[in-house]
């Protein structure tokens, strides 16, 4: 797609409420169809940014555990 971005953010030492504000605040000025790649160490990161992506209209494309952490790749949905 013409126009896709693709980010990438380390979240590491953020907990809870900040692991998605943080990514809500990078995935803000990208425009619709570009994703993002984060790294967080938060043990539930791939459930909160799970929920946030359903509540929010994006996509949670990657949920890989690694052995230190969570990778974890979204798309931006058509979202204001």
């Amino acid at each position: 797609m013409s126009g896709e971005r693709r980010e990438q953010i380390d979240l590491s030492g953020k907990r809870c409420v900040l692991v998605t504000a943080s990514l809500a605040e990078a995935i803000a000025p990208l425009p619709s169809g570009s994703t993002i790649e984060a790294f967080s160490d938060d043990p539930v990161a791939h459930i909160l940014v799970k929920r946030w992506c359903k509540d929010t209209g994006n996509e949670l494309v990657v949920a890989e555990k690694q052995s230190n952490g969570w990778r974890l790749v979204i798309r931006k949905g058509n979202t204001t």
